[in-house]
């Protein structure tokens, strides 16, 4: 059986993975195109404490995007625990709408390996909007959902977020594969708002984010001088804090040229590079 500690590092694992991203229907492509290709580099922490880390990769391809994470623990915690999780997710844009096509999932922890993997298959119904096919495998379960609005995984609905920063909306509920089922989360837009990391202030745009059926609220912020790139997210439940994912550096390619992003430690000088 799991043990405590095992368990306590598997649920960081788990946290840090979906960056807490979700988002708005209907998806579309904003006049500006797909978020800029970048990559990022995550903490987490938990009661004051790093436990984990991530990379975070999102790429333009021939057909809309495609996404990935790796996470591992670190300090003292790794090693209590060797496990590591990495996922994928593609996305394809369809005549302006993105839309989730395939999610692969793996957890490796010890000698055991925990698999999840979706393809959906899309049948476009102009009147009736997108029919989605759901078809996967949830720790060796076969799953079959079907769907009349787009769905999502805690890792592609991650883009959407960063597209739809700048909107004003009202709140909407939206689907994610969580588990072998979909989950539905209440997302809404709250603007601007200033807040300082490592001792430097920024303008952010935060989003809240509430699962449907629980006490669980997730606020997002992100840059909107920096492509919206998310910087901190921070996890509540039943009114406390549980957890805060940080940005540590983001590297973007804008037109062929390499541009980064760093936030130092508060100990050191607080400043940005320059790009």
């Amino acid at each position: 059986m799991e043990g405590k500690s095992t368990h306590f590092l598997t649920t960081a694992l788990a946290i840090l993975i979906p960056f807490q991203a979700f988002l708005f229907t209907p998806v579309t492509v904003l006049a500006n195109g797909l978020p800029q290709k970048f990559e990022a580099n995550y903490t987490l922490e938990m009661f004051g404490i790093t436990l984990a880390e991530a990379t975070h990769k999102l790429e333009q391809t021939e057909k809309g995007l495609s996404m990935a994470v790796s996470s591992y623990p670190v300090g003292l915690l790794a090693f209590l625990y060797d496990g590591h999780v990495d996922i994928r997710s593609d996305i394809e844009n369809d005549n302006g709408q993105l839309l989730l096509v395939n999610h692969d999932y793996n957890h490796s922890e010890d000698e055991e390996d925990t698999t999840v993997r979706y393809q959906i298959d899309w049948a476009n119904n102009k009147k009736k909007g997108p029919a989605g096919n759901v078809t996967g495998l949830y720790k060796g379960e076969a799953i079959h959902i079907n769907s009349d609005e787009p769905v999502w995984d805690p890792l592609s609905i991650q883009a959407l977020i960063i597209i739809n920063a700048n909107e004003e909306s009202a709140s909407y509920k939206h689907g994610l594969l969580m588990k072998g089922e979909l989950r539905h989360y209440v997302i809404e837009n709250l603007g601007k708002e200033t807040i300082e990391f490592n001792g430097t202030k920024m303008t952010a745009l935060k989003t809240l984010v509430k699962e449907a059926e629980r006490d669980r609220v997730i606020y997002v912020w992100m840059l909107p001088d920096y492509h919206n790139i998310p910087v901190k997210y921070e996890h509540w439940k039943n009114g406390d804090l549980t957890s805060t994912v940080l940005l540590q550096s983001v590297t973007f390619e804008d037109d062929g040229i390499t541009n980064t992003l760093t936030l130092v430690d508060s100990t050191e000088e607080d400043d940005f590079e320059d790009w």
